[in-house]
């Protein structure tokens, strides 16, 4: 009778299909740059940036798709800007590395900076990166950087420095 309890348990609270197909372990091991400084007013002088993601297990991936999330100085989200599932398709090798380049912020967001009265800056950018492994898992990791707001006279002081 115990025998049978234990069985009906396992199986009816999913732990076995967590031990027969474990979900991939993902780190994401950093953002460069963390802080992107813009050098004019558009979107085409903000650096791209690279997040670096390692596989700690020995369970391969894929990276299907990212969303971007947007928050002021003082936490509050932009919720006009985010964006939902943004498709993608990048393979990450079991216990392996990838390096992901892309453009996180907007040219609404460098709209907002021009147009706004207000100090937004810096807008912190919140990147979930969604995978799902050969188990059929779905393991999402977060990725932060910070964009600051184009300033002339700060910009054009450090280029006048030797």
């Amino acid at each position: 009778m115990f025998a049978l309890l234990f069985v009906t348990a396992v199986f009816s609270n999913g732990c076995i299909d967590k031990t027969l197909y474990p979900a991939t372990e993902i780190e994401v091991v950093g953002v460069d740059p963390y802080a992107l400084i813009p050098t004019a007013t558009d979107t085409a002088s903000l650096p791209t940036t690279q997040i670096s993601i390692n596989s700690l297990s020995k369970i391969p991936c894929t990276l299907k798709a990212a969303s971007f999330a947007f928050f002021t100085s003082l936490g509050e989200e932009i919720t006009y800007l985010r964006v939902s599932r943004q498709p993608m398709e990048t393979k990450l090798d079991a216990e392996g590395s990838l390096n992901i380049t892309m453009n996180i912020y907007p040219k609404a967001l460098v709209d907002i900076f021009e147009l706004s009265n207000s100090d937004i800056s810096p807008v912190m950018a919140k990147i979930t990166l969604h995978f799902n492994d050969i188990n059929g898992n779905w393991v999402d990791r977060e990725a932060h950087c910070l964009l600051y707001k184009y300033e002339e006279t700060s910009s054009a002081a450090s280029r006048r420095a030797p």
